[in-house]
């Protein structure tokens, strides 16, 4: 029995790969597209928190926030301050890049509109060094859990 031509040794390993390529090809299917006709189903971000209560929550680190009309108690350094009223009461802490519309002044007892991002308070070691507090404030801003990193301030 003679020699297989060349052309018939090698189209039986390359039909022989062509056929696992397809089996691969065919196990992996492209995405599935839920119904809402978009390729990946993103969950709807969370409306901003709009209550001081809410800001004070564990659970409320990383969201936005929104409080408007509320009332600057106290302000302990340039870039903190302490809102709210009654019990509830908030520390808040200006962004070095604020955005202040129409140059509200930053008075006790004004009411304001305060938008931005809500944060684990940090030791008070960072607090006193990065915002120039006293160490009774930074006790006061640790001991409350979270405050409000505030990046836009409107008028009410």
């Amino acid at each position: 029995m003679g020699r297989r031509p060349r052309a018939v040794r090698l189209a039986i390993p390359a039909a022989f790969v062509a056929v696992l390529t397809l089996v691969a090809l065919w196990r992996v299917s492209g995405p599935v597209i839920p119904a809402s006709g978009s390729a990946t189903a993103r969950p709807e971000p969370l409306e901003p928190l709009t209550q001081l209560a809410e800001v004070l929550a564990d659970n409320s680190i990383g969201r936005r926030a929104s409080l408007e009309r509320v009332v600057v108690r106290e302000i302990p350094s340039p870039r903190t301050l302490w809102i709210g009223t009654g019990d509830e009461r908030v520390f808040a802490v200006l962004d070095p890049d604020v955005k202040n519309l129409s140059a509200v002044p930053v008075q006790v007892g004004s009411r304001l509109t305060l938008i931005g991002l809500v944060r684990a308070a940090p030791p008070e070691e960072t607090a006193i060094r990065q915002w120039a507090l006293d160490p009774a404030t930074a006790k006061s801003a640790r001991d409350s859990g979270t405050y409000l990193h505030v990046t836009e301030i409107r008028p009410d």
